[in-house]
């Protein structure tokens, strides 16, 4: 009886405990579980052996792999909850629930990402990983000139567009891969610098119209920002999911990654900038889920972060200025119907020079066009709208292309009561027709 009520010396990970540890885990296991919202845990390899993981793997079905690996006994008493893995995956809790339950995945790329973020050992898979970004360390010299990269193509995209840059960064992405396995001690940097660069991707490809393509290029920054151990880069690649999922009317999933994003960073004392834009970004979804009070309550908590917000600490972070926030501010009121107040924020906006941030002022002018659209002041909106083509006549963006698409759209039943826009209107068309290029489909590699 004695023996039995002595507590084990031993942690579930095998090794020995000190005796007045009470955790039942060693040190490194006891990181492992803090670091659990960022990424998935180092698991030593007697973890692939336990039974239930065993049979889910020759079952060969990749959701029930994640389920046996939820209800793990290394993870504790209580299993990983579905939130905290779907995190890890950029999905959604419901979506990691059909995958559970549901039939088999197939698609490769799908498995072979899933597998990376739980690190599945290869040996145990049944099918073979393809190789990934980032799978050799660089030359010194290329991940130094990393950061001056990145800003250079921020700056050349803000005043042209993705359309003419994502054969650039396509390029870049291919000099990170090798057709080996990714060394087991791949530099942090390494995989910060081309998960920005899939990010970048993401974004250029959503403003080339093909939002399959920048979901593809999310979820790779995703998983390797995960594997940097980054938490701000964790929780901006959330805000871009957070972004294209909005844009594709998922309100849903937009809340979700943002909150993901917000619990990557909620320990981070340099993450306030970041927390303002996930915050204006969960506001968004919020909004266009039609939850008034909580888009409110959530703007407001942007605003306070951005307030006490410091530059971005790195270069692999996407700067997120006062234009940014007012336009995230500006979406979320007109989508709720307030439209004074979008007004409010857009004029101030909208009266400084263009600069280098052609697309965003852009954005910012059309925004406030739709706006006076809606108090019925249809002659500044046709003023502003000419504007908007002009600024925009070299931008190669499908989302500028779209909202002036919405813009003819509002436009069209005010043509018999406002001289001005049979005008406009016709000059949209052109327009359009001029700018088709931008829908085609973009190069692979």
């Amino acid at each position: 009886m004695i023996e039995a009520s002595r507590p084990s010396r031993f942690a579930r990970c095998g090794a020995n405990l000190a005796a007045d540890n009470g955790s039942g885990r060693c040190a490194p296991c006891q990181r492992a579980e803090r670091d659990r919202i960022v990424a998935a845990p180092d698991v030593p390899p007697s973890f692939w052996s336990h039974e239930p993981l065993r049979h889910a793997l020759a079952d060969r079905h990749l959701g029930r792999v994640v389920r046996a690996y939820r209800h793990h006994p290394y993870h504790g008493r209580q299993p990983l909850p579905q939130t905290t893995v779907a995190g890890w995956f950029g999905i959604t809790q419901a979506q990691l629930s059909r995958i559970e339950n549901g039939p088999a995945v197939v698609h490769l790329d799908r498995l072979a990402h899933w597998a990376r973020v739980l690190r599945i050992p290869a040996h145990t898979l049944w099918f073979r990983l393809p190789a990934a970004p980032g799978d050799t360390p660089l030359p010194a010299d290329v991940v130094e000139v990393g950061p001056q990269l990145i800003r250079a193509l921020r700056s050349a995209d803000r005043q042209v567009g993705g359309k003419y840059l994502y054969s650039t960064v396509l390029a870049h992405l291919a000099t990170f891969s090798t057709p080996t396995g990714r060394p087991p001690a791949t530099p942090p940097q390494v995989l910060m610098a081309v998960a920005a660069l899939h990010e970048m991707a993401g974004w250029m490809a959503h403003d080339s119209g093909d939002s399959t393509t920048s979901r593809r290029h999310f979820l790779d920054a995703l998983a390797l920002a995960v594997d940097s151990r980054d938490a701000l880069l964790v929780a901006q690649v959330h805000g871009s999911l957070s972004h294209l999922a909005c844009h594709g009317g998922n309100a849903e999933a937009a809340i979700s990654h943002a909150s993901d994003g917000l619990g990557a960073v909620a320990q981070e004392e340099a993450g306030a900038l970041i927390r303002a834009r996930l915050l204006a970004l969960q506001a968004r979804g919020l909004a266009a889920a039609g939850l008034t009070a909580d888009c409110h309550a959530s703007l407001q908590r942007a605003e306070s972060a951005f307030a006490e917000a410091a530059p971005a600490p790195t270069e692999w972070l996407t700067p997120f200025d006062r234009t940014s926030f007012d336009i995230e501010s500006a979406r979320c009121l007109l989508r709720l119907g307030d439209v004074t107040a979008a007004l409010r924020i857009l004029n101030g906006n909208v009266a400084e020079r263009p600069g280098g941030r052609v697309r965003s002022q852009a954005l910012a002018r059309m925004l406030l066009a739709t706006a006076l659209v809606g108090q019925a002041r249809i002659e500044e909106a046709c003023d502003l709208t000419h504007q908007t083509v002009e600024l925009t006549h070299g931008l190669g963006s499908a989302v500028v292309l779209d909202q002036l698409r919405h813009l003819a759209l509002l436009l069209r039943s005010h043509a018999v009561r406002c001289p001005d826009v049979p005008q406009l209107l016709d000059r949209l068309r052109d327009t359009i027709w001029e700018r088709r290029w931008v829908a085609l489909p973009l190069p692979t590699g």
